[in-house]
């Protein structure tokens, strides 16, 4: 389907060499359904699409397999549910504090630059 997509004819090389290829060709010879290696030579090959100027026909497939493979190298569960996390309050404010400050700074600037350019005049 992808692939019909495409305007023009394109070839896609594979660097028989390139040690992604040998990981991914020695998985999938250990295990033919191995879904890690299957997701990874999808996103290798969606990639390459998005990479030479195509549309890729299923986006949120390929965020979903990015995000499966990086819970699978980070050692977390993708289907666990979710845990609130507690901030408390004195970490809040000074977020809050902090965010003020930043806001603060931008405004400092601006008045900087617009000052400078007066004196440019």
């Amino acid at each position: 389907e992808q692939i019909s997509m495409m305007s023009g004819r394109k070839t896609l090389e594979v660097n028989p060499n390139h040690p992604v290829i040998i990981d991914l060709l020695s998985k999938i010879k250990a295990d033919k359904e191995d879904k890690a290696a299957k997701d990874t030579a999808a996103v290798l090959f969606q990639t390459a699409l998005i990479e030479s100027g195509y549309e890729i026909a299923d986006p949120s497939a390929l965020v979903n397999r990015v995000y499966r493979l990086m819970s699978k190298e980070l050692g977390v569960d993708p289907d666990a549910p979710l845990k609130e996390v507690e901030v408390p309050e004195e970490e809040e404010e000074a977020e809050e504090e902090d965010d003020k400050d930043e806001e603060g700074d931008e405004e400092e600037d601006e008045d900087k630059e617009g000052e400078e350019k007066k004196d440019e005049l």
